[in-house]
């Protein structure tokens, strides 16, 4: 009888990696969008930042990346398997959080135990080698970088009680609860066709990208993140139409700076509000460097950097955080008051 039970469980685990790697969709229905996993992903992250028994603060102020596999699916009938799909934030050299990649994971395990559930996994990646080594190839924790579950609880303590050889710490989210796993032998790879899929049109960066990236910088500066129920999009919301045009300029200008030297950085730099949570960049500045912008894509002999989508986007959020401003800023047009 339990060889007749091995047997099947080989034949199952045959099939089982076949049918996730399409996407889960055989698993737990069609595969999500580029669109809900960036939405389910900032829930995750928001759920973790408000539990008082989440992840360590102070880890995600120290972290050189954040990868979020929400919904990860793990089946199993005598030999397990896992696949997910998420999402991976990297800093830039000042610190910042950029817009998310896409990553899939894939790991497999031993046990006799039958049934399919889905968990939340987030991965801090505590060294630079680590993200280096993820953006180049496909990584498997515990032989290209060493894992270990992390440690739960927001005091100071809790941070640094951690194996100190690590270069990644992992957590499941599951039935509401964040618990440090082991996920030696996985695989994580970026997943170039559906970033492809979700930076539509090219160059852009979809609102969902923002919110997270917002949420990101909240939490890993320790700032209060205010959220709604669980099931819903729980990114604090943005101060306003302005707020929002500031942060959609931030990303894409620090998108754009990425591809120049330092003469150009300087020359096209903007005001250091732009890059400053809730704050409000001088609208004479704003429409300053706007020109500035509109005069080098005038030039045909700059049409290098013109033709990027980078720069176009650079130029229409200077145009838009410059609408907004003044709309903002514009006295209400009513007739003179009662008498």
């Amino acid at each position: 009888m339990m060889l007749r039970r091995f047997f099947f469980g080989v034949m199952v685990l045959g099939a089982l990696p076949f049918t996730v790697q399409r996407g889960d969709a055989q698993l737990l229905g069609p595969p999500a969008s580029g669109e809900q996993i960036v939405v389910d992903a900032t829930n995750v992250l928001a759920m973790t930042a408000a539990d008082p028994a989440g992840i360590p603060q102070k880890l995600l102020a120290d972290a050189q990346a954040i990868a979020i596999v929400p919904n990860m699916v793990r089946g199993a009938f005598v030999v397990g398997l896992q696949h997910g799909r998420g999402v991976l934030l990297t800093r830039d050299a000042a610190g910042a959080w950029q817009p998310p990649r896409m990553i899939q994971i894939t790991g497999g395990s031993i046990g006799y135990q039958i049934g399919v559930q889905s968990t939340d996994l987030i991965l801090v990646f505590r060294t630079p080698q680590s993200v280096t080594n993820l953006m180049s190839r496909t990584i498997k924790i515990g032989v290209d970088a060493s894992a270990a579950a992390g440690p739960v609880g927001r005091s100071a303590s809790a941070a640094t009680d951690l194996p100190l050889q690590a270069e990644i710490l992992s957590y499941s989210r599951a039935r509401g609860a964040f618990i440090g796993v082991s996920i030696d032998g996985s695989s994580v790879a970026l997943d170039p066709a559906a970033d492809a899929l979700y930076y539509q049109p090219p160059g852009t960066v979809p609102g969902s990208a923002v919110q997270l990236i917002q949420m990101a910088t909240a939490y890993s500066a320790g700032g209060v993140v205010a959220i709604a129920a669980p099931t819903s999009l729980v990114v604090p919301p943005a101060a306003g139409e302005v707020e929002a045009a500031r942060q959609q300029l931030d990303v894409v200008s620090r998108q754009l700076a990425g591809h120049l030297d330092a003469e150009w950085k300087r020359y096209l730099a903007l005001p250091a509000e732009v890059y400053m949570p809730q704050s409000l960049p001088s609208p004479q500045l704003i429409q300053e460097a706007a020109a500035r912008y509109e005069d080098i894509s005038r030039r045909p002999e700059y049409s290098a950097l013109t033709s990027r989508p980078e720069f176009q986007e650079t130029l229409r959020a200077l145009w838009k955080m410059s609408e907004v401003q003044q709309r903002a800023t514009k006295p209400l047009e009513l007739p003179p008051p009662p008498k």
